[in-house]
């Protein structure tokens, strides 16, 4: 194994057991013992993701806010509230490590700057 696979290794291994990430696993085992409270979850993940993919929508916010709205009894329950404040953590420690890759390795795409 060479060093990056090793250096590899360890961070994944640094990412299982962070605090953020065994968070997010204990309240994802309460989520699974509620099977419809779960597919309300993913339906509502779903449908932001398409709307802020897409970006088709002439007003992305009011859509967002329309979005909101209609999920908001299942937002206002903790566990829920929980459980997206715990998978945005793990994704913020995922977006801090790849904003640190491409802070402090350069690789030339030969874009004008």
């Amino acid at each position: 194994m060479n060093q990056i696979d090793a250096c590899v290794n360890q961070l994944v291994d640094a990412i299982v057991h962070s605090e953020e990430y065994q968070q997010y696993l204990r309240i994802r085992e309460r989520v699974k013992r509620e099977p419809d409270k779960e597919q309300a979850i993913h339906e509502f993940r779903r449908r932001n993701f398409a709307l802020w993919k897409d970006g088709e929508h002439e007003d992305l916010f009011e859509e967002s806010d329309r979005l909101g709205q209609e999920f908001a009894q299942l937002r206002s329950e903790p566990l829920v509230n929980d459980y997206l404040a715990s998978e945005l953590a793990v994704c913020r420690l995922f977006q801090k490590i790849n904003r640190t890759l491409m802070e402090e390795i350069v690789f030339d795409l030969g874009f004008d700057d």
